[in-house]
């Protein structure tokens, strides 16, 4: 979880980069996302190169507003991700 709203630029290049390098082993995402600059919640889904457009939703399910991440993958260490993420929506 992301206590602060995620740059979504920053977010999707990552995210884009993640399915173009490793796509075969990205074998699922799911995301809640606290966005900057909006109100509702974005979800996120892809499985392998395919990433699905961004849905907003029509509201969040309670007040927690944090982001969300699912990653199902197969041979990426799952320090590689948090790092790669980190890095990636820090700037």
């Amino acid at each position: 979880m992301r206590e602060e709203p995620l740059p979504w630029a920053r977010f999707a290049r990552w995210l884009e980069a993640l399915a173009s390098l490793r796509g075969p082993d990205l074998l699922r995402v799911k995301r809640i996302l606290c966005v900057e600059g909006r109100e509702r919640p974005v979800a996120v889904h892809a499985v392998q190169h395919v990433l699905h457009p961004p849905h907003e939703l029509q509201s969040w399910s309670d007040a927690d507003r944090r982001s969300r991440l699912v990653l199902i993958t197969r041979n990426i260490p799952p320090a590689a991700l948090e790092t790669s993420f980190r890095a990636a929506v820090a700037g």
